[in-house]
């Protein structure tokens, strides 16, 4: 049991650590960008990885999140993984 629970939990952080994020930048008052990728979700999951994350940072301000822009590349198969570009913003909660 305790074997198959670090098989698991090393499975989980090789497959998290594929995955990244530049992490949020403000562009203006109220409105951010952020670059997700991931050489193991396709195109759609790292959509859904920058939309995940953009939301907890707004919710994390308590504010909700509004998409106002976004671009995607597929990548190229082991050189380059696909990518989601997300600008957003942060408006109050109401």
């Amino acid at each position: 049991m305790k074997g198959r629970y670090l098989a698991t939990a090393a499975a989980a952080m090789v497959l998290s650590a594929c995955a990244s994020s530049s992490g949020v930048t403000q562009l203006d008052r109220d409105t951010y960008m952020l670059t997700a990728s991931s050489r193991w979700r396709g195109n759609d999951g790292v959509a859904i990885q920058g939309l995940q994350q953009a939301d907890a940072y707004c919710k994390n301000l308590g504010r909700r999140m509004r998409v106002v822009g976004s671009e995607r590349s597929d990548g190229l198969p082991v050189v380059l993984p696909p990518k989601a570009l997300l600008t957003f913003k942060c408006d109050p909660a109401g």
